[in-house]
C-alpha cells in the first residue's frame, strides 16, 4: 500500500459529474492538463485475445488529482490501450476495477492522441468502471488507440491488486472475446489509526501466547 505524497498540478475538468454506483451509459467527463502530472506508479505490458486475434499493448497510471475534484492528495486511476494493426479483432469496452466504496468521476483525458469513450457506466456494486468503446456500431479498430481513461477517486492509498476486463469481438467469427489484465493500480482504504493500534495490541498478544507455550 502506498500513500499519495506529490504536489498537486493546477488545472480543471470541463464539466465533473460523480457517477455512482448502478449508473449506466452516462456521458463521459473530458479532462484537460495544463501540464504533465507526477506519476505515483506506472505499468506497461502487452495483451493477447483470442488466440492473437486481438493484441496490443496497454499502459496503466496512479497520479494525485490534477483536477481539483475529489479531495486534497486523492488519486486519479488512468489506463489507456493501443491496438496492434495486424489484429483481427477489436475492442467494444474496457472495465476497470475495483472501486467498491469509492466515490468516482470518470472520463477521459484529451492531452494525447486516441479515440474517447462513447459512455461510461459503474456496476451496481460500485466494483466495475466501464468504458463503451462502440461507435456507430463499431468497436474500436485494430491500429486504433484510447485516449486516457480516467477514474478520479476520493482515496489517498493504492496497490496493485486491480484488474481490468476486455470485451473484444473478433472479425472473421463475429463471436466474442474477452480477456483481463491483472496486477494493476486500484485504490485501497487506509486503516484508521485505533485500527492499526488494534492490530499492533493482537499481534503483541499472540507474540506472548506463543512464548508462553514453547
Amino acid at each position: 500500500m502506498v500513500a499519495a505524497t506529490v504536489l498537486v498540478v493546477a488545472t480543471f475538468p470541463l464539466h465533473a459529474n460523480v457517477l455512482l454506483p448502478g449508473d449506466t451509459n452516462i456521458l463521459p467527463d473530458v479532462f484537460t492538463l495544463s501540464a504533465p502530472p507526477p506519476l505515483l506508479g506506472s505499468l506497461t505490458g502487452t495483451f493477447n485475445i483470442g488466440g492473437g486475434t486481438l493484441t496490443g499493448t496497454w499502459h496503466d497510471f496512479v497520479l494525485v488529482d490534477p483536477f481539483g475534484i475529489t479531495c486534497t492528495g486523492c488519486l486519479d486511476f488512468v489506463f489507456n490501450v493501443d491496438i496492434d494493426p495486424s489484429s483481427s479483432g477489436g475492442i467494444g469496452s474496457l472495465t476497470m476495477a475495483r472501486f467498491s466504496g469509492f466515490s468516482t468521476d470518470v472520463g477521459f483525458v484529451t492531452n494525447a492522441s486516441g479515440d474517447n469513450p462513447i459512455t461510461v457506466s459503474r456496476g451496481a456494486s460500485g466494483n466495475g468502471v466501464s468504458f463503451n468503446l462502440i461507435f456507430q456500431n463499431l468497436p474500436l479498430p485494430p491500429g486504433a488507440a484510447t485516449k486516457g481513461l480516467l477514474v478520479a477517486t476520493n482515496a489517498t492509498a493504492f496497490d496493485t491488486g486491480g484488474n481490468v476486463f476486455i470485451n473484444g469481438f473478433a472479425f472473421g467469427s463475429g463471436s466474442n472475446i474477452t480477456g483481463q489484465i491483472n496486477q494493476l493500480f486500484e485504490p485501497v482504504v487506509v486503516p484508521e489509526p485505533s485500527t492499526l493500534l488494534l492490530l499492533g495490541v493482537g499481534l503483541a498478544g499472540i507474540a506472548v501466547f506463543r512464548k508462553r507455550t514453547t
